[in-house]
């Protein structure tokens, strides 16, 4: 129940489930955002970033190198290298999944229309169980150094300890989690 609450209350308000969107939402070019969320022994996140911070570009892939870009891209954010948990919370993975959202061309477009500009982008979340959840004090997210488009990430984290506020840059990587 407090995992539950915790989680809606970390998630509901400003989130809107990206499966159920065709296209996403005005976003800031070159800023993504985590929401991160631990409760009893589970470690939670989920990033959202716009496509031009991951891969440069937010429409359908033109040719097999930007298909190659958008699957690199997305295959690294299902990976979780950019994440850096500490050794002695002892965590692992329960689910790594990543989606691009709204980069497929549309089926309605034709020739004699002009193309709309869309806001795609790129979400990804993780799952670890952690057998030592008091050592998760401080956590590494290199996702600025993993996608340097990506000049900022917001991570807003929920903990027994409370909720925090973290922006990230290529210069400092680190979430400090309530206690």
């Amino acid at each position: 129940m407090k995992r539950s609450v915790l989680l809606f209350l970390l998630f509901a308000a400003p989130a809107v489930h990206a499966r159920d969107l065709r296209q996403l939402g005005a976003h800031v070019h070159g800023q993504a955002t985590v929401d991160l969320a631990v409760d009893q022994g589970t470690l939670e996140l989920a990033l959202q970033a716009p496509g031009i911070g991951i891969i440069d570009f937010e429409r359908p892939p033109a040719n097999a190198t930007e298909q190659a870009a958008l699957d690199a891209a997305l295959a690294t954010l299902k990976r979780g290298d950019w994440l850096t948990l500490p050794t002695a919370a002892q965590c692992t993975p329960l689910k790594r999944d990543a989606r691009a959202e709204g980069f497929a061309a549309a089926a309605s477009a034709s020739a004699s229309t002009p193309a709309k500009h869309t806001h795609a982008g790129l979400n990804a979340e993780l799952r670890y169980q952690c057998a030592n959840p008091a050592a998760l004090r401080v956590l590494m997210l290199a996702l600025p150094k993993a996608f340097p488009n990506l000049h900022e990430v917001i991570v807003n984290s929920a903990t027994a300890g409370g909720q925090s506020r973290t922006v990230l840059t290529a210069d400092n990587l680190r979430v400090v989690l309530a206690p």
